[in-house]
């Protein structure tokens, strides 16, 4: 039987939030390698992946053409930022209850899983 997965795509209001959510859930997972301290996230105790996306720029940026000469392009007005900090989750289960209220529904998701 083919196992079924579901694509949460969730939105925090900053990366603040979302370590502070994922640790709650145990997602969040600290190790020491080389003597330093490293930071990862992962699913564990089903099958699943995470994908931090973090902040997500809108495509609304205004550029100069390229110089002739130098070929370099001036920032008229930079993009402006999305709300949120941008995570994706695929799991083979339900959603932790703690990550529920974060959900959203992109109409045009900016990354998804393969």
């Amino acid at each position: 039987m083919a196992r079924t997965y579901t694509t949460y795509y969730l939105r925090f209001a900053s990366q603040e939030e979302a370590e502070t959510k994922f640790t709650e859930v145990n997602y969040r997972h600290t190790e020491t390698f080389e003597g330093e301290e490293q930071t990862y996230y992962a699913v564990r105790g089903q099958i699943g992946d995470i994908d931090i996306i973090g902040d997500i720029w809108n495509d609304d940026g205004v550029y100069s053409e390229p110089d002739p000469e130098t070929g370099e392009i001036e920032v008229i007005t930079p993009p402006t930022k999305m709300e949120g900090y941008h995570v994706n989750i695929i799991l083979e289960g339900a959603l932790p209850e703690a990550l529920q209220e974060f959900v959203v529904t992109p109409s045009s998701p900016y990354r998804v899983f393969a």
